[in-house]
């Protein structure tokens, strides 16, 4: 006689084969010595600041390669002193905002960028010169007013740094600079 088997018998003997076929599987995966390790917090943060790292090199070197062909894109610069900027390489920030600042007219990104960078290494003087700028190019750009009565708060002169703050709330602000600027007023009147 022939050992004939039915389709449900089949069905069930692959199955069965397959169960103990993945069974088999992690089993082996599992043996001590095949674990993946997990990565730690540390490890995951240090990959993502190289990750970072390579993209802010990728933009530098993609605005840089626009720059050899069009040395006068300002486009290019600003976006290059942006990036420069944002990733803390004030120096570079502020050699590329100057080449935008001689290439082309005035704007109130570069002028605004400019005093921020030269806020940020404290060079106070040609901080308020830059802000200027930017206010001679738009009168309204209360931004840069704001920064300019933090660095006479800065430099001790509380008088100016209250007057400058006062011609802010003259000109009707956002919200949050009216707050910004409210708070370094109380802050200055609390402190006589």
């Amino acid at each position: 006689m022939v050992n004939v088997r039915t389709t449900k018998e089949v069905v069930v003997i692959v199955f069965f084969g397959m169960v103990t076929a993945v069974m088999v599987l992690f089993a082996v995966i599992n043996l001590p010595g095949n674990k993946i390790p997990e990565s730690s917090p540390q490890d995951t943060a240090i990959l993502s600041q190289q990750s970072q790292q390579m993209l802010i090199e990728e933009k530098i070197a993609t605005y840089k390669s626009i720059l050899v062909n069009n040395p006068t894109s300002i486009r290019a610069l600003t976006e290059l002193g942006d990036v420069y900027f944002d990733s803390g390489r004030y120096q570079e920030a502020i050699d590329i905002f100057l080449r935008a600042s001689e290439v082309g007219p005035a704007t109130v990104h570069v002028e605004n960028d400019l005093g921020l960078l030269y806020l940020n290494i404290n060079q106070y003087d040609l901080a308020i010169e830059r802000f200027q700028r930017a206010l001679d190019v738009d009168p309204s750009h209360v931004d840069s007013l704001f920064y300019i009565g933090m660095i006479y708060q800065y430099k001790g002169d509380a008088e100016m740094a209250e007057k400058v703050f006062e011609k802010i709330l003259a000109a009707n602000p956002s919200p949050q600079l009216i707050e910004k600027v409210n708070e370094q007023l109380s802050g200055m009147k609390s402190q006589r």
